[in-house]
């Protein structure tokens, strides 16, 4: 995933965990809110704003790729 990439992500852009990508975690769905440090991609809660990193290889790209084409 490149840098180029991950910077051409708009904020307020919905972004999926991959399924496999902690199971614990029943929200799949969350709201792309920027770039952290060490290449983390900030997500945030839609309703409750929590915002967690998370490191680009736990986001669903294909899914992603596959609506945009959509779109």
């Amino acid at each position: 995933m490149g840098k180029s990439f991950l910077n051409s992500i708009p904020q307020g852009e919905k972004l999926r965990l991959r399924d496999d990508v902690l199971p614990l975690v029943k929200r799949r769905e969350w709201i792309f809110a920027g770039m952290g440090k060490s290449d983390t991609i900030l997500l945030a809660h839609e309703c409750i704003g929590y915002i967690w990193g998370a490191k680009p290889d736990r986001i669903d790209w294909e899914e992603y790729r596959r609506r945009k084409k959509l779109g």
